[in-house]
């Protein structure tokens, strides 16, 4: 199946892969896969987030004012580039 944006290529898949591909229903195989890497990357991005939220959370007072102390710094240093 060629790709409307460029070259293909081949990737071999157990039959059962490609059924499951087949079986979500999109107009072609390229669309299904490039959806369902939208969703995984989405996905993993709010886990990232979540992850990164729950850390900050964990820091004390004292941490999260020197950070915000520092954050600050560079602010006024990028602010005094441009």
């Amino acid at each position: 199946m060629a790709s409307k944006s460029g070259p293909s290529t081949t990737i071999k898949l157990s039959v059962a892969t490609r059924d499951r591909i087949r079986d979500l229903g999109g107009e072609t195989y390229e669309e299904t896969i490039i959806e369902a890497l939208d969703a995984l990357e989405t996905d993993r991005f709010w886990a990232q987030a979540e992850s990164a939220a729950a850390w900050r959370a964990s820091l004390s007072e004292e941490e999260l004012r020197r950070r915000r102390e520092h954050e600050a710094a560079i602010d006024a240093a990028l602010d005094r580039l441009g």
